[in-house]
């Protein structure tokens, strides 16, 4: 009795094992469960990328669509240059204002090209100023004498002082002129003799002692003259970027620049001039580079005034400037 009452388990303890047993088995199968599904859902992640509309339109470009519409782009800008380059073209059949025109005040502040300042007409000199520090560039107020008697200034009249710049050469045309630029405007208020007190209106620049003065009419008249429309030459014209202002090396759109052509070569007010960057080197045979445009707003005989259109790049002295009926 004794032997078979040890090798029989009890009843409870039988219960608690199989228990044990069926939790053990169902974890097992839901750890199982859920590796299958993670392992399918990795797997099929390429795929899905693949043939999904969505996925496929979210996948990245091979390049060629990026290029296709940089090229677009690309044309787009050239287009709208061209269109910008003929409605510059058309400002030139016409003398009415328009954005690119200028004012008599830019003319005035403009520089210009002479033979030698002593042929400029002049009706005297700014001779000092009875302003203590004596700075002719600073003084409100300064002294203009007249070389003779027959010279009668009147209180109001305005004069304008101007000088030499130095010289002004282009080497492809053998162009070789003065600078000359206007320094201030004055205006009479007194006289006595030879002798004038005037006050500056506007000064532009360092006035030299016995800088030439020469009378705003003139000045004015010369610029009314300019404005009359004028009939465009039929042949084409060719001369060089002689120069702009003072001190700078290049110029941009709105700047004036001095042209190797006047009205002896054909030129008028109102002309327009395509701008070329040419070789410097003659010996290389290459065509230009278009730079921009300017427009002539004033011709001297041998020379023109013409100012950048908008849109150019940077001018330079020497470049080629043509125009084309």
């Amino acid at each position: 009795m004794g032997r078979e009452g040890s090798g029989t388990d009890k009843p409870g303890e039988l219960t608690m094992s199989a228990l044990k047993n069926k939790f053990l088995i169902a974890g097992l199968c839901v750890i199982g469960f859920i590796f299958l599904c993670f392992s399918s859902s990795v797997m099929a992640d390429p795929m899905d990328a693949q043939d999904h509309p969505a996925a496929a339109s979210s996948a990245p470009n091979n390049g060629k669509e990026a290029s296709g519409e940089d090229e677009e782009a690309v044309n787009g800008d050239k287009a709208a240059a061209d269109e910008m380059d003929r409605k510059t073209i058309r400002d030139t059949r016409n003398s009415g204002v328009n954005r690119n025109d200028v004012n008599f005040n830019y003319f005035l502040t403009s520089g210009y090209a002479a033979n030698d300042i002593t042929g400029i007409p002049s009706v005297g000199k700014v001779s000092g100023t009875p302003e203590l520090d004596g700075s002719l560039s600073t003084a409100k107020t300064l002294y203009v004498a007249v070389p003779n008697d027959k010279i009668k200034l009147e209180p109001g009249e305005k004069l304008i002082v101007f000088g030499d710049g130095g010289p002004l050469q282009e080497i492809n045309s053998g162009f070789k002129k003065r600078f000359i630029k206007n320094l201030a405007i004055l205006k009479v208020r007194e006289g006595e003799g030879r002798r004038y007190l005037a006050d500056v209106l506007t000064s532009y620049d360092f006035i030299p002692l016995s800088s030439p003065v020469k009378l705003y009419s003139g000045e004015k008249e010369i610029w009314d003259k300019a404005q009359v429309a004028k009939e465009f030459p039929t042949h084409s014209v060719k001369c060089f970027v002689a120069g702009g202002e003072r001190g700078r090396d290049n110029w941009n759109q709105t700047d004036y620049v001095i042209l190797t052509a006047g009205t002896k070569q054909g030129v008028v007010e109102g002309l327009i001039f395509q701008l070329w960057e040419i070789p410097w080197d003659k010996k290389v045979k290459l065509d230009g580079t278009a730079r921009g445009f300017a427009k002539v707003f004033y011709a001297g005989s041998s020379y023109s005034l013409a100012r950048i259109q908008e849109g150019s790049d940077s001018i330079f002295s020497g470049f080629e400037a043509i125009y084309n009926p």
